[in-house]
């Protein structure tokens, strides 16, 4: 039974990794082909401050 645990315990943490590993890739995929746009005003949509005061924004365009 111990030896079926050990390989259990093995499996899931492959397991575990590779589930990180296809989330890394995918994020830096998403981040490779989105808009110029999109990714210059990633940082400043984080903080409150960086919105402009001249009226509510449009939302951004969806291909």
């Amino acid at each position: 039974m111990t030896i079926l645990s050990g390989l259990l315990v093995v499996v899931s943490i492959a397991m575990m990794a590779t589930l990180v590993l296809l989330a890394v890739r995918r994020d830096r995929a998403l981040a490779r082909n989105a808009p110029g746009s999109v990714v210059a005003r990633r940082p400043q949509a984080t903080s409150l401050g960086a919105q402009s005061d001249s009226g509510p924004a449009s939302p951004p365009a969806v291909r």
